[in-house]
């Protein structure tokens, strides 16, 4: 994650490396030298626990972030998860490579609409339970408002061009959730977007953005999917997980 500006792309490691300077997945972080990998480029590094945030590795390589939503379901973009491979996660750790608990991921189930940057969004079902003192509650519509405070939490690149070596400790940018960002970047229309002190790179894709729900508690109301490369400008554009609850409820039974 970093204070930068880039084209639409994808924030995955892998996948940014076909998509640079233009609007782009967020790239995850595959291999060190695949260019696709996004993270919070500025802001700053967490500090308190955040049990129901996940790594997500592919082949033993960081990939992407994700969130925990139940004991054996992991959510996180779909286009992280494209790339054939033995995929693992990483749970409750701020660090993606150490710490917490990890599981192997037995079965990945992408949406059937997706066709990036639409309908961005997979479950990945664990090999084993993983229980952890809170998963990550997912946004209802009533949750969400324009101009509302939002939270952006990643381990993507920190450099504007999504390069260099990725952070090992969680980073976090603090921002508001922007239609504007989305009118004017042409987003899919099940986007939220929003404007942060920072900016996602690769790395990032798949992570959440948080805001504090109607009834008090923080929920996840995106799926990091989209950044400008280079980064800078402080926008990101988040699958909108309230359209598509009946899916997951679906699939995961969450």
């Amino acid at each position: 994650m970093r204070f930068t500006s880039m084209r639409l792309a994808a924030l995955s490691v892998g996948f940014a490396a076909a998509v640079s300077t233009a609007l782009t997945p967020a790239a995850s972080a595959t291999p060190a030298t695949d260019d696709a990998q996004t993270r919070v480029v500025g802001g700053g590094f967490v500090s308190s626990a955040k049990p129901w945030i996940s790594a997500l590795h592919r082949n033993g390589g960081f990939t992407c972030t994700s969130s925990i939503i139940a004991r054996r379901w992991v959510l996180t973009a779909a286009h992280c998860v494209t790339a054939a491979g033995t995929y693992t996660v990483r749970v409750g750790s701020l660090t993606r490579s150490s710490g917490g608990q990890t599981a192997t991921v037995a079965r990945k189930v992408i949406h059937p609409s997706y066709n990036w940057p639409n309908a961005d969004i997979a479950l990945l079902q664990l090999d084993r339970d993983v229980v952890v003192s809170q998963y990550s509650v997912l946004a209802t519509s009533a949750d969400l408002a324009d101009n509302k405070a939002a939270q952006v939490l990643g381990w993507g690149s920190e450099k504007a061009d999504w390069s260099g070596p990725l952070p090992e400790r969680l980073k976090y940018a603090d921002g508001r959730i922007s239609s504007v960002n989305c009118a004017q970047s042409n987003a899919t229309p099940r986007a939220i977007c929003t404007q942060t002190n920072g900016s996602i790179a690769g790395g990032d894709s798949g992570g959440p953005v948080t805001v504090r729900g109607a009834s008090g508690n923080t929920v996840q109301a995106g799926i990091c999917a989209i950044g400008h490369r280079p980064a800078g400008s402080g926008w990101a554009g988040y699958t909108n997980v309230a359209l598509f609850r009946s899916w997951i409820r679906t699939t995961a039974g969450v």
